[in-house]
């Protein structure tokens, strides 16, 4: 597990906050402008920057999922698939968050 910037229970309460807006997002049923979905993105991307240090893959990592490259391509199909992708990521951030909380009982 790599050094986190903040408490664990604060990161998984971070995560826990953004996997809730990406629900929120799955089940709007029109989906976002894609400014929107780009900046619910970049709010991940902050939260990774804010739990993990400058030495570790994560930040790059969760950047490296993408985003549509243009507002013409960026269907709600598109942005669902992405956001399975964050989801799926962040839910193994606190996995391991959670797990390396327990090795240090």
């Amino acid at each position: 597990m790599s050094n986190l910037k903040i408490s664990p229970e604060k990161a998984i309460v971070l995560l826990n906050e953004r996997i809730d807006d990406i629900k929120t997002m799955r089940e709007n049923q029109h989906g976002f402008e894609y400014y929107d979905f780009i900046g619910r993105c970049s709010k991940i991307w902050s939260v990774i920057d804010e739990i993990y240090g400058a030495d570790d893959t994560r930040p790059e990592e969760i950047r490296s999922i993408g985003l549509p490259t243009c507002s013409c391509s960026s269907s709600r199909e598109v942005q669902i698939m992405l956001l399975e992708v964050y989801h799926s990521r962040l839910l193994d951030y606190i996995n391991e968050i959670q797990r390396s909380m327990k090795i240090s009982e």
